[in-house]
């Protein structure tokens, strides 16, 4: 049943949505695995992964001026189109995830974003 949602979903992403639906691109900095301190620095190293959603505003009732804020961008993508499984404190063109929930059939994700 999952892969038949996500066919349809990704089907309407490529026709009946396809005027909203944006490429977009995402980082995430870790400390790298050659963790060891050269020169008492940490060496950080970058995983870049990407995918295809659709950017909208939250709705006047999510938005509380606390968690969610006016600014905030929703992104909704597909969870099999993603590269790499996204990270609260990622970067997603230029803004932070603040939060991530997926739907109960886990097809696609729900992500809170800010701008810095």
């Amino acid at each position: 049943m999952k892969q038949e949602i996500t066919a349809d979903i990704a089907n309407a992403f490529d026709t009946d949505l396809k005027d909203t639906v944006k490429d977009f691109t995402a980082k995430r900095i870790i400390l790298s695995d050659d963790d060891w301190a050269v020169n008492d620095t940490q060496v950080l190293s970058t995983i870049n992964y990407s995918g295809r959603g659709v950017f909208t505003s939250f709705s006047a009732h999510e938005i509380d001026n606390q968690t969610i804020m006016q600014s905030d961008v929703k992104l909704i993508c597909l969870q099999d189109e993603l590269t790499e499984i996204p990270q609260i404190d990622d970067e997603i063109n230029e803004m932070k995830i603040i939060s991530i929930s997926h739907d109960p059939a886990e097809v696609s994700f729900t992500i809170q974003l800010r701008g810095f």
